[in-house]
């Protein structure tokens, strides 16, 4: 049996724009390209201002 999707989880962020919804992280550590969301988690169409920045890490996490 072949499988085409790596086994192991891909890295995830919270967006610091978008949070508390996650998307996955590039090789640098940073936040992948994805459309903007709106706080009811509606798309925005547009690409979201927190792409390539460092992900939201909550106080005390």
């Amino acid at each position: 049996m072949t499988t085409t999707a790596s086994s192991t989880p891909k890295p995830r962020g919270e967006c610091p724009k978008c949070s508390p919804r996650t998307f996955p992280l590039t090789r640098k550590g940073l936040i992948r390209w994805h459309y903007g969301m709106t706080a009811a988690g509606f798309s925005t169409g547009a690409r979201c201002d927190g792409v390539g920045e460092k992900p939201f890490v909550p106080a005390g996490a």
